[in-house]
């Protein structure tokens, strides 16, 4: 576990669920795509129990690019409308990694 990355996750899940903070929200969603798998999973359950409130932080990192599969399957944990239009269109992507994230929204 990288312990940097994993103070840095928690604290930018605190400041951003006190302060709304863009920039907090942008570390704390970007961890999705930690190469630690201990971080990646943190920032994943941290958002989740955020609901729907972290809704624009997945959608910047399916702009972005940034952990495209755990952003797919943590929408897929949120759920609705609003998340599954974000999935959508990577049903069919060419990253078999991608694509099966994607599907298994549809399927709950």
């Amino acid at each position: 576990m990288k312990w940097r990355e994993s103070i840095a996750v928690f604290s930018a899940f605190g400041i951003w669920r006190a302060t709304h903070s863009e920039r907090a929200g942008a570390v704390l969603a970007r961890a999705l795509a930690s190469p630690d798998e201990t971080n990646r999973t943190a920032a994943g359950i941290l958002l989740a129990r955020a609901g729907s409130r972290a809704l624009p932080l997945l959608r910047e990192n399916l702009e972005r690019g940034v952990g495209v599969p755990m952003t797919l399957r943590l929408l897929g944990d949120i759920g609705g409308e609003e998340a599954a239009a974000l999935v959508e269109p990577y049903r069919d992507d060419p990253d078999p990694q991608i694509a099966a994230a994607a599907r298994a929204f549809v399927r709950r």
